[in-house]
């Protein structure tokens, strides 16, 4: 019979606890969770409430909590480890093809950020950079077919610019909390739902993680994808995603953010984005993310069996990443041409090191709660503590069909001139469906039967 817990938020933030202790490798025992749980219920205004060992036996088996016993410390980082996980990795991925073997990982991105220096005919005044900073988790297949939709989460969970009609789940998978960092509840939506369309196309994968306490599986039921944990302390150096995948996609994101700044510049328009600009350009940079850099940083990594290994292309690895590198490079020279020849190199890595899922204590995991709870209450157009208060502009109206072929037909008009095949292709599939959806008429209801006599 399912029962259904009386005060769920006093519950999210012990396993919140719980999974955050155990990610460092603390013991947890019976009378830690229930002396933990009556501090965080009394935080978060839970009254009259017996924290019972009768309780604590049902909140263990919602959350798939049991008893283990203990072996071992974990390994130190060191080259050995680093070696003995090459070796387990290969043996475990020995049975899957790389189309079945993937990673998922998260990245702190600061999305508004520009360069730092300007053209100007008199001395300027600094500004504070912008370090709005959003998590963007990534995951792909180690044959590099596979890049799927990327996610993001943002301290507000409906942020002004996205108006009334805009919808982030066309760009990325878009989610929110109090600190934009990944947590073990929306880890496990992403799983689960990864698992379900496995299921649906009867496919089976496994995919490869780092062992933080945001990555908590406790109690999950997956049919159709196993988890595997990499190793403690090795991730910087077996994990694919921080071979040169997460770097590549940086490196995209700032070329098209810096090209936008340039544009601006030009248009003496403010040289800022909002979260909606960013997804967008989220989205278009992991999509031009290649299956050769994919390919090769998988590689590189030397996790895969022998016989799965994806074979590795003769072009150097580093010339995709050069070509960008050297693009973002030009268009800072044109904002700022004292900048240094590291100038893009360092861009594109200035927040490498921004934490997606730090240690949470009680303030940091009651407000997570809290804000959540509150959101979902109020509505789904509150912004949280932090975000942009700013006047949106006003939201355009909506295009036309009309509209949208006589755009399209400008577009197919320049790219004439420039004589780019490739985007005429494209432009001109576009304008057809779109004149077809136009022209699309209602028929008849008595044609229909006379039709089918």
């Amino acid at each position: 019979k399912s029962r259904h817990c009386k005060h769920p938020e006093m519950e999210d933030a012990l396993f919140m606890w719980f999974t955050e202790v155990r990610g460092h490798g603390a013991a947890v025992n019976d009378e830690m969770l229930l002396e933990k749980g009556h501090v965080l219920g009394e935080r978060l205004g839970v009254q009259d409430f017996a924290y019972s060992k009768g309780w604590l036996a049902n909140f263990k088996s919602r959350w798939g909590i049991s008893h283990h016993r203990l072996h071992g410390e974990a390994a130190s980082a060191n080259m050995t480890a680093i070696m003995a996980g090459h070796a387990e990795l290969q043996q475990t991925l020995a049975d899957y093809s790389p189309d079945d073997i993937y990673n998922f990982n998260e990245t702190g991105l600061f999305y508004k950020l520009g360069p730092s220096g300007t053209l100007a005919t008199v001395p300027v005044a600094g500004h504070k950079k912008s370090k709005d900073c959003i998590t963007v988790a990534l995951f792909c297949n180690a044959s590099g077919t596979d890049l799927r939709k990327p996610i993001v989460i943002a301290r507000a969970k409906r942020p002004r610019c996205f108006g009334k009609t805009f919808q982030p789940t066309l760009y990325t998978e878009y989610f929110s909390n109090a600190k934009a960092w990944m947590t073990s509840v929306i880890f496990q939506e992403i799983i689960c739902a990864f698992d379900r369309d496995l299921r649906l196309q009867g496919w089976h994968c496994i995919l490869l993680l780092d062992n933080t306490s945001s990555h908590a599986v406790t109690g999950l039921q997956l049919t159709n994808l196993k988890l595997h944990f990499l190793p403690p302390c090795t991730t910087s150096s077996i994990q694919p995603l921080d071979a040169g995948i997460i770097r590549a996609f940086k490196a995209l994101y700032r070329c098209q953010l810096v090209q936008l700044y340039v544009n601006r510049a030009e248009e003496a328009r403010i040289q800022t984005v909002d979260l909606c600009q960013a997804l967008q350009m989220i989205r278009l940079a992991w999509r031009n993310v290649t299956a050769t850099t994919v390919k090769n940083c998988w590689h590189h990594t030397g996790i895969l069996p022998c016989d799965n290994a994806v074979t590795a292309t003769t072009t150097d690895e580093h010339d995709e990443d050069d070509m960008t590198l050297a693009e973002i490079q030009q268009l800072i020279h044109q904002l700022d041409p004292v900048a240094g020849p590291n100038a893009a190199t360092e861009y594109v890595s200035i927040d490498r090191e921004v934490e997606t899922m730090q240690e949470l204590d009680d303030d940091t995991i009651v407000d997570i709660v809290s804000t959540s709870r509150e959101e979902s209450c109020d509505g789904a157009e509150n912004d949280v503590d932090g975000q942009d208060k700013s006047e949106p502009e006003p939201e355009p109206a909506p295009v036309t069909a009309r509209e949208a072929c006589a755009a399209l037909a400008s577009a197919i008009r320049f790219y004439e001139g420039a004589g780019n095949v490739k985007a005429l292709d494209s432009l001109w599939d576009m304008l057809s469906e779109l004149q077809q959806q136009r022209h699309i008429t209602q028929t008849d209801i008595m044609s229909f039967f006379k039709k089918n006599k």
